[in-house]
């Protein structure tokens, strides 16, 4: 949450915004310094630690200024709330309180994560110098149609980072969104074990009614045997 807080609060500050904004991006940035450190210090390896997780110590810079290739670094601190997020799916995913399995959990947060990443990195590199991207909606908007290679034509890149961007969203969306509409389709689609299933049902359904019909007809005999029993001893007490 407070990764997410300091990411918004960043964006905002690179618009324009200064006084509380600032602050905030400040503030947030040395509890993430004092965070590091002291789980650094405590490390029984403080190599180990420092190889594990230098992504966190680069996240916590609050990098600043006219230079728009600094400023994504931040999208480093998307990295970090990806992993989070992963982690968290993956519990949610094998709890059996949650439904939903890994697409629900999982797979549909980091997309997300992916989604919003990609538009940052894309309102920071081209906003102000690309005619088609002037907002975060615009933005958002060339993203969802360069990852799912729609490629409609009506915005590309204009900067050479923004097509470097371009190039790396391709491929991991392609990737994740492949992964995902083939988790929707045998979703959709009736798996093996499910039609087997649902053969050996009808064939357990269908051995019952063969059951009831056979018993039926046993009733059904006996009962016509009890009544020419009964018609023979009515007529022999006649005579």
């Amino acid at each position: 949450m407070l990764t997410v807080a300091y990411v918004v609060l960043a964006f905002m500050q690179d618009q324009g915004s200064s006084g509380p904004v600032t602050a905030g991006v400040l503030t947030l940035a040395a509890l993430f310094v004092i965070e590091f450190s002291a789980r650094f210090y405590d490390a029984p390896s403080r190599g180990a630690y420092f190889k594990r997780h230098w992504l966190d110590i680069i996240t916590c810079i609050p990098v600043a200024g006219s230079l728009r290739a600094l400023r994504l670094v931040r999208l480093l601190a998307f990295i970090r709330l990806g992993a989070v997020v992963r982690a968290f799916g993956v519990g949610a995913a094998a709890s059996e309180r949650l439904i939903g399995g890994s697409t629900l959990w999982v797979l549909g947060p980091i997309l997300l994560t992916v989604w919003i990443a990609a538009s940052y990195g894309y309102y920071e590199l081209e906003g102000g110098l690309n005619p088609r991207i002037q907002t975060f909606g615009d933005a958002l908007y060339f993203s969802f149609v360069t990852a799912s290679t729609v490629g409609y034509g009506d915005v590309t890149p204009v900067t050479g980072a923004g097509k470097v961007l371009t190039g790396l969203l391709i491929f991991v969306g392609i990737g994740l969104l492949g992964f995902a509409s083939a988790q929707l389709t045998s979703r959709l689609m009736p798996q093996k074990n499910e039609l087997a299933e649902l053969r050996a049902t009808m064939d357990r359904h269908h051995e019952v009614l063969l059951q009831v019909a056979t018993r039926v007809d046993a009733m059904a005999t006996r009962l016509e045997d009890g009544t020419e029993a009964q018609i023979q001893s009515s007529s022999a007490v006649l005579r």
